[in-house]
């Protein structure tokens, strides 16, 4: 299917947002489609991990937690692995992103993807330590701002969120310019914020409302049918300490725990649509690639009149 959608282009702030929902509308069905092949094995080892962590605590409940190092290992194999999946994860959604407005189609599947991955999978490993460094060196300032800014009146919490999502898309933008090959990995943290400080404003409270509303829609996803589930199983069967020693029970719980990772997964990714919008954005301001398009289309007028 063809996306009828304007990558190359620079944008104001509710057109970022109202693009952003365009370009979903187009390929949502394609977008779960292709993702969700790619995260059927690890969910299932998520859903693992967790069984097999429910069962050792129910198995170690009356040890003390010196005695019981194997739900510590465990616990700690969790973590790794959801930290893993999300890079995992996010790089799969900039290769989704990158394939979806070279070929202006939907006409490839998730191999495409994965190969896209592999193939720089260098890059994205050189460019995590340059990002680890530097938000090593940014990380005081950072702090700093962010207390200054907490204690703005009624805005405070706002204006911390809209700060740490500018961050964010900060990292992700130099990472695709180093991805695409404008500049090195050294200098891609310095020189992105180059080009996005000319609009810094339109890019995080764009970044931070889609943010937001996906948050608020992840909260209805996870609390209203937490809260349904909870008061069907509490009338019918009774959270009895037996019903979570019972395989239903430590089930039931892997199975809602795989269901939130999910929803996490799949929440990052959707940023790293509109992060991409973003980046397109910043790379028309700063490069404009499709500037011999403008004087061939204007060409074009010109000789029409």
């Amino acid at each position: 299917m063809e996306v009828d959608f304007e990558f190359r282009k620079e944008r104001k702030l509710g057109e970022i947002v109202q693009d952003f929902i365009n370009l979903l509308r187009q390929i949502l069905q394609h977008f779960f489609q292709t993702i969700l092949k790619l995260a059927i094995l690890p969910l299932c080892l998520m859903l693992i991990l967790i069984y097999y962590g429910t069962t050792k605590i129910n198995l170690t409940s009356n040890e003390s937690w010196i005695d019981s190092l194997d739900i510590i290992l465990i616990g700690v194999a969790v973590v790794i692995t959801l930290l893993l999946v999300s890079m995992v994860f996010f790089g799969l959604a900039i290769e989704y992103f990158i394939l979806l407005k070279n070929r202006r189609q939907t006409d490839f599947d998730s191999r495409d993807v994965w190969q896209g991955f592999v193939a720089n999978l260098g890059k994205y490993l050189k460019f995590l330590l340059v990002s680890i460094v530097a938000s090593i060196i940014l990380f005081i300032p950072l702090m700093f701002a962010m207390i200054v800014v907490m204690f703005i009146p009624l805005v405070g919490n706002f204006a911390v969120g809209i700060l740490t999502t500018f961050v964010g898309v900060w990292f992700f933008c130099a990472l695709l310019f180093y991805r695409e090959g404008y500049v090195s990995a050294t200098n891609s943290i310095q020189q992105s914020f180059n080009i996005l400080k000319k609009k810094i404003i339109d890019y995080s409270m764009s970044a931070y409302v889609v943010s937001l509303v996906f948050q608020m829609l992840l909260l209805m996803l996870t609390l209203i049918p937490s809260l349904i589930i909870g008061l069907i199983a509490y009338n019918t069967i009774g959270f009895e300490q037996t019903f979570f020693d019972s395989v239903f029970g430590r089930l039931f719980t892997a199975l809602g725990g795989v269901l939130l990772v999910l929803l996490y997964i799949v929440y990052y990714m959707f940023t790293v649509l509109v992060s991409g919008i973003i980046y397109e954005s910043a790379k028309e301001m700063a490069y404009g690639e499709d500037l011999y398009e403008k004087i061939e289309n204007l060409g074009k007028e010109e000789n029409e009149h």
